[in-house]
């Protein structure tokens, strides 16, 4: 295999993976194929070895139960998810994903289930669920980008002293009631978007996979081939956009 691959590791496939998130990986995997770069997927799973090389990491949503049945095993990752991001391998965690990469989750009985602590963040269990259309902007590498989702969890997303918020609230709940969402760690991000996130959002995808490439000194670059991807995403965003008042929860 070439040189210029891009290495993909997705942490926990199936207790982190219920809505539709393998979808985020299988997006990277796609639009780096229509710019000429090939990929290599590792899935690691409870007692895998722990991964040492990685362009880009991703986790997927799942629920609390999924957060407990990995904490522990998750502890093995600490030191390596720590030098990826001493290096500028963005880290893309989603809901359940994210949970597990603070401190921890406080649940509503107490209980805290410990996290990585990757993210200088605390999880609290509790909040009026949201279950909706969900809009950000975020300036996650570059300009201001406008990104929808769908947002469908309980917590209140507490930032340690010196963390940023990934994204800011338009429309949804977010961390809580101070318009923010999710976190940022240098090129990495936790956030509650869902849909799943990247196929929704190309130009996010973009900007993760341009940092995962130009640290290995690999040009990427949008192509026409990118044009019906974009055509696709662009469609879901309109029917977001027009129903953000719409709240599931309530049908």
């Amino acid at each position: 295999m070439s040189d210029d691959v891009l290495r993909i590791v997705h942490l926990y496939p199936e207790e982190l993976g219920v809505s539709g998130d393998r979808g985020n990986v299988t997006t990277l995997v796609e639009r780096a194929r229509r710019a000429g770069i090939a990929s290599e997927v590792t899935e690691y799973r409870v007692g895998d070895g722990v991964p040492m090389v990685a362009d880009v990491v991703v986790l997927g949503h799942g629920p609390l139960s999924g957060v407990r049945a990995v904490s522990a095993d998750a502890t093995r990752l600490r030191e390596s998810l720590e030098g990826f991001a001493q290096s500028g391998v963005p880290v893309v965690a989603v809901g359940g994903g994210l949970e597990l990469l603070t401190r921890g989750v406080v649940t509503v009985e107490g209980e805290t289930v410990d996290g990585v602590g990757f993210f200088d963040a605390l999880v609290r269990r509790g909040a009026p669920r949201r279950t909706n259309y969900f809009q950000v902007t975020t300036t996650y590498g570059g300009d201001e980008l406008t990104l929808f989702g769908f947002e469908d969890h309980a917590a209140h997303l507490e930032l340690g002293t010196g963390s940023q918020p990934f994204a800011s609230v338009v429309h949804g709940g977010g961390n809580g009631a101070d318009g923010h969402e999710g976190v940022v760690r240098g090129t990495s991000f936790g956030t509650q978007l869902k849909g799943p996130l990247l196929p929704l959002n190309p130009a996010l995808t973009d900007r993760v996979l341009r940092s995962a490439l130009s640290r290995r000194g690999i040009s990427y670059a949008i192509t026409e081939a990118h044009e019906k991807l974009d055509r696709y995403a662009a469609a879901s965003q309109r029917v977001i956009a027009d129903n953000l008042e719409r709240s599931f929860k309530a049908m």
